[in-house]
């Protein structure tokens, strides 16, 4: 019998590159579960110490709204000894109740935290004599109050006074031995969060050690398969256009680089095809002399300007895009390519982007021919940018900065007025009369009151200053070289750009600003001790309703 001829099957580019894409989504797929589970378990473990810190804070923002309270009750049972005319002449009852209110609400804010955070850790057990012995302090100071004001002239009550001592110094004892409780379990939660992140860095950077390896194969094989012979039908096609007689190569191939040759040799007679290829084409794309002329366009490139193919003939491209500075370096062949995304101008005046590729063509003697530009109109995507990046930074409600660009805008001021040795000042701003709004109104209300007032204040800065919103009724100013007298000076007329009242669903509702002021280098040196100034101003001013304070680079000038 004659020897039978064995026939290899042929794997197609196609069955290649399906296998090797099936291997490595396959390796990456099995790293990527097992880092995603290690992942959420270090996204837990930083989830839980947040929590933990956010309790810890709320405990000691419930002892300060406790002393508050307790200072503003005491203060205002030794004004009920005064006789009415002096007691008007300090505002009232309403005013020296003042630190009270605002102490009882802190707590009662306070406590709906700590409720909320001590149930996502299971610490309810350990939280309750804290809830307790608060409540039963704020009920004692209310009954004080009460017979403080039915005695008036007369308050003092010894027996009572002792009593709610008592009971301040239980919660103390309470929220200290909660607040231990805290702290060791702080730390405990940020132990475990470094191990988890050790861990987790462990196993990413070997993750990464192996798919770099898996794709390198992968790399080798492809270019030993894929790109080696397509970078050598590439030359034989640049010479096939230039009119140099070549033979083809890996014509005997029965897969995708074969058929590619194949097709090569037929690629003289198939001009009407590629003409067909640029007059369908999705994307704009035209020729252009080295003078940047253009010589040629196709249907899309005319459709995304306006024009018809005999108005853009010989027009320069520069009149639609300022983007052509780089054809000289094309044309001395110190770039082969540039891409860019530039803005291009339709006919009727409006204005879209577009990402514009330009290649040069040469002649066979390697001198520039022509270039080929290629556009296509990324306008969508570029605007869907640019409203990501200005949400970032701005506040959804007010769109005014944020805090995250009012502290870049700090930063960026301290650091010029330290090298210039100049002056700047932050200005530290809290609502006065807000919340009855949003409590008796309701949020959208609040929400409609915020809006007009941060256009007010606008209006009373300059174009240079930066307004921002910290934060629920929490504002901030920069202004830029500005000194102490200038920042008094805004100040003030920020006070009088909220005199007049917020009409909020047919009613007039005032709404007051408690300001306080720091000035660059006098009252701060870096941004966190400005800020720091100006926040304790604002709360002395808050306290002594003046409605603005300042540090005492301020006071001095004052």
């Amino acid at each position: 019998m004659g020897a039978r001829k064995r026939h290899r099957a042929v794997l197609s580019l196609r069955d290649r590159a399906l296998a090797a894409l099936a291997i490595g989504i396959t390796v990456l797929a099995a790293l990527g579960v097992f880092e995603a589970a290690d992942a959420r378990s270090l996204t837990d473990a930083e989830q839980t110490l947040a929590t933990f810190r956010a309790l810890e804070a709320d405990s000691q923002a419930l002892a300060a709204g406790m002393s508050l309270q307790d200072t503003g009750l005491a203060t205002y049972v030794q004004a009920l000894t005064l006789d009415p005319a002096t007691l008007r002449g300090l505002g009232g009852r309403e005013t020296l109740l003042a630190d009270y209110q605002s102490g009882s609400g802190q707590v009662a804010d306070g406590l709906v935290r700590i409720r909320q955070e001590t149930r996502l850790l299971h610490l309810e057990r350990q939280e309750q004599p804290v809830e307790a012995a608060a409540r039963a302090w704020q009920a004692w100071a209310q009954g004080r109050r009460t017979t403080a004001e039915a005695n008036a002239g007369r308050p003092a009550d010894p027996a009572l006074d002792a009593e709610g001592t008592a009971l301040f110094v239980a919660f103390n004892a309470a929220d200290q031995a909660f607040a231990d409780q805290v702290r060791r379990a702080t730390a405990q939660a940020a132990v475990v969060v470094d191990r988890q992140a050790a861990r987790h860095n462990q196993i990413f950077y070997s993750g990464l050690g192996f798919e770099a390896l898996v794709l390198l194969l992968l790399a080798i094989a492809v270019m030993r398969s894929v790109v080696g012979p397509l970078a050598r039908l590439t030359r034989t096609a640049e010479e096939l256009a230039a009119g140099l007689a070549t033979e083809v190569p890996y014509s005997e191939r029965q897969d995708e680089v074969g058929s590619l040759a194949r097709a090569l040799n037929a690629w003289q007679t198939s001009t009407a095809d590629m003409v067909s290829v640029f007059e369908r084409s999705p994307i704009g794309i035209c020729r252009l002399s080295t003078g940047g002329v253009i010589l040629e366009a196709n249907p899309s490139f005319e459709r995304m300007l306006g024009y018809s193919a005999a108005e853009l003939d010989g027009r320069p491209y520069r009149d639609f895009t300022p983007e052509v500075g780089h054809y000289g370096e094309l044309i001395t062949g110190r770039r082969d390519r540039v891409a860019v995304e530039t803005r291009y101008q339709r006919r009727d005046g409006s204005q879209f982007w577009g990402s514009l590729t330009v290649s040069p063509v040469h002649h066979a003697d390697g001198a520039v021919d022509y270039f080929v530009a290629m556009i296509e109109d990324i306008d969508h995507r570029k605007r869907q940018e640019f409203d990501l990046l200005h949400r970032a930074a701005h506040d959804s409600l007010t769109g005014i900065p944020n805090r995250s660009l009012f502290d870049d805008r700090l930063d960026q001021a301290v650091r010029a007025a330290r090298r210039r040795r100049g002056k700047l000042a932050v200005l530290a701003i809290d609502l006065d009369h807000f919340k009855p709004v949003n409590d008796e109104l309701g949020h959208h209300a609040g929400d409609e009151v915020l809006r007009r007032l941060a256009d007010r204040l606008r209006s009373a800065l300059r174009e240079s200053d930066t307004l921002a919103r910290l934060g629920g009724d929490e504002f901030a100013v920069l202004l830029a070289e500005q000194d102490e007298a200038g920042a008094q000076a805004t100040a003030l007329k920020l006070l009088e750009s909220v005199e007049e009242p917020f009409e909020i669903e047919g009613q007039l509702r005032p709404i007051g600003l408690s300001i306080g002021v720091a000035v660059f280098p006098a009252d701060g040196r870096n941004p966190a001790e400005l800020m720091l100034a100006a926040d304790s101003a604002m709360y002395r001013a808050k306290r002594n309703g003046s409605g603005w304070a300042a540090s005492q680079s301020v006071l001095r000038l004052a």
